[in-house]
């Protein structure tokens, strides 16, 4: 099925179907970015983010990840 409308005009997006840029328009879901922001918890935690980092750092980054997936559940979408 070749559908004029969705052929290769965007490449640079990251989702794999081009059916997504019709309707995405760069909204962002909540499940998405719960994900995203546990994903970065714990590669911080296991060191595989920022390897460096000393155990303070690392702290204070889980502490911000923390309040960042508070707020956003507060939001109801």
């Amino acid at each position: 099925m070749n559908i004029p409308l969705l052929s290769r005009k965007y490449p640079s997006c990251s989702w794999p179907n081009n059916l997504y840029r019709t309707y995405m328009n760069g909204r962002l879901k909540k499940t998405d970015m719960e994900a995203r922001l546990l994903t970065i918890k714990k590669g911080i935690d296991n060191k595989s983010w920022y390897p460096d980092w000393t155990s303070k750092e690392r702290w204070a980054a889980q502490q911000a990840l923390n309040s960042a997936l508070d707020i956003l559940d507060e939001f109801d979408y």
